[in-house]
């Protein structure tokens, strides 16, 4: 929620809090408002997931199968 100096508050709509995430803009929320909302506010920021996974994927590619690092 956005809160204004006056002490008064805006809700995020799903969008915009999906965009926050950085979910696609076609991505389908399908629930209840309610149950949307606490599912993108629980998840992972989409870009940084596949941040995280690229990273550990290369770093998985680097280790040989006697676990030493080529």
């Amino acid at each position: 929620m956005l809160a204004h100096p006056n002490g008064t508050v805006r809700y995020f709509t799903m969008r915009e809090a999906a965009r926050l995430q950085t979910f696609p803009d076609d991505f389908l929320f399908t629930s209840s408002w309610t149950e949307t909302m606490r599912q993108i506010g629980n998840a992972v920021p989409v870009e940084l997931a596949e941040v995280v996974g690229k990273s550990v994927l290369k770093q998985l590619q680097t280790v040989r199968h006697d676990g030493y690092i080529q």
